[in-house]
């Protein structure tokens, strides 16, 4: 390492080309990638960093205290809910994220799921490879989206790229959030303002694009779910911890929910026991929304900005938006 550059900690194994993209933009740090995913390995590479970034393992306090010397930790994505803002608070160190950078992969998950669970494409895609040909019982199961309404709970950068897309399919939009979007953003994207309770009413398909936080956990749990109406999808590529997947489960078996698709869940993996893996028309993939090796140049990139900026003492060029915590005096 040269001594006169900035130590930077990457704190997950990151593939070769993630490892890469990494090391175009930040030309002038001294890259320390941890070698293993344990929290020991993170206390260890962030000891004598000036700055961490951190995809998806958890920074847990003991990493932040640490860190001697870190100015700054930047999330290479968006949700934070792994990180223990309260310990970063109390160490001093600013928590940053790249808002809004995978809105459009996540987006691009979301539809995937949705037309999944909609088409009965699993059962058409094990069926075929094992040599069947089941054509008319998938017919029999499937529906296009077209004149369905849709109802999304959160509208934020996914929520929105989201009801754009559904628009193009000619769904019914709907969304419900705590902050009510201008009239000139509900005309952009295509989409009605309801409550919670009549959204889940109205909605053939019910998708997730919420924060984690401590007040939502379990939101989507037996009265949300008897809530919602005769036979809709639940959709949810925000966090796992907004699902009672039992209860998610027992609404499926029980006939009132036709599936759901699901690309993250309340614990990850899904354990082999749960009973979602039971269930025919219940989508399970592995928390890859924002998993696209085309967009990571870009999160690549913010982080740099952001990073330097506070290396520089540049916080007016750090964007509201991708400041999680900053403890430090404005």
């Amino acid at each position: 390492m040269n001594a006169s550059r900035p130590v930077l900690a990457v704190l997950d194994v990151l593939p070769d080309t993630s490892r890469t993209a990494l090391a175009e933009s930040f030309p002038g740090h001294d890259l320390v990638h941890v070698t293993e995913s344990t929290e020991d390995e993170r206390r260890r590479v962030i000891a004598d960093a000036e700055a961490a970034l951190v995809m998806w393992s958890a920074v847990e306090a003991s990493v932040f205290e640490a860190a001697r010397h870190c100015r700054v930790v930047q999330k290479l994505g968006v949700g934070v809910d792994k990180i223990d803002l309260d310990a970063a608070s109390r160490c001093g160190i600013p928590v940053l994220r790249a808002a809004g950078i995978n809105a459009d992969a996540v987006a691009e998950m979301t539809l995937l799921l949705i037309l999944a669970v909609a088409r009965d494409l699993g059962r058409a895609v094990d069926e075929t490879r094992r040599g069947g040909f089941p054509k008319e019982e998938v017919r029999a199961r499937a529906f296009q989206l077209t004149g369905k309404t849709a109802g999304l709970v959160g509208f934020g950068h996914i929520g929105r790229a989201v009801a754009r897309r559904l628009a193009a399919f000619g769904v019914t939009v709907l969304y419900h959030d705590v902050v009510r979007a201008s009239a000139d953003d509900e005309r952009a994207c295509g989409v009605t303002y309801a409550e919670l309770g009549d959204l889940t009413a109205r909605s053939d398909i019910v998708s997730l694009h919420l924060p984690a936080t401590a007040d939502n956990r379990g939101l989507v749990g037996p009265a949300f779910l008897a809530g919602m109406k005769q036979g809709a999808m639940l959709v949810n590529t925000a966090r796992g911890t907004l699902v009672d997947d039992e209860a998610l489960a027992a609404a499926i078996a029980s006939g009132h929910l036709l599936g759901a698709g699901l690309d993250v869940t309340s614990v990850e993996p899904l354990p082999r026991t749960s009973p979602l893996w039971d269930l025919e028309r219940v989508v399970v993939t592995p928390h890859i929304g924002g998993a696209v090796a085309n967009n990571f140049p870009r999160v690549a990139e913010r982080a740099a900005r952001n990073v330097s900026a506070v290396l520089a003492g540049r916080r007016a060029d750090v964007a509201p938006a991708d400041v999680a915590s900053w403890p430090l005096p404005s």
